[in-house]
C-alpha cells in the first residue's frame, strides 16, 4: 500500500502526472471537477502511471478538493 498528496489541475490540455517528491504528485486531468468526473480520471492517470488497474487507486480524503490523499494498492 503506498499513501501519497496529490495536487490536481482539472479542466487542463493535458492528461499527466508528475512526482514532486516521493510523497507528493500532480495530476493534470480533462475532465472538469463536477460530479466526480475530474476524481474518476485522476484515478485512472494515477493507475496508468503506476502500472495498477484503477480500481487499486483509492482517494482518502479531498473528495471535492484540488489537494488529495490518495492510496494505491501496488
Amino acid at each position: 500500500m503506498r499513501k501519497f498528496g496529490v495536487s490536481v489541475i482539472p479542466k487542463s490540455s493535458k492528461r499527466a502526472m508528475e512526482w514532486l517528491s516521493d510523497s507528493e504528485a500532480k495530476v493534470w486531468v480533462n475532465a472538469a471537477p463536477e460530479k466526480g468526473k475530474a476524481n474518476k480520471e485522476v484515478r485512472r492517470v494515477i493507475a496508468e502511471h503506476l502500472n495498477v488497474k484503477p480500481s487499486r487507486v483509492r482517494i482518502v480524503s479531498g473528495e471535492t478538493s484540488s489537494k488529495k490523499i490518495v492510496e494505491v494498492d501496488v
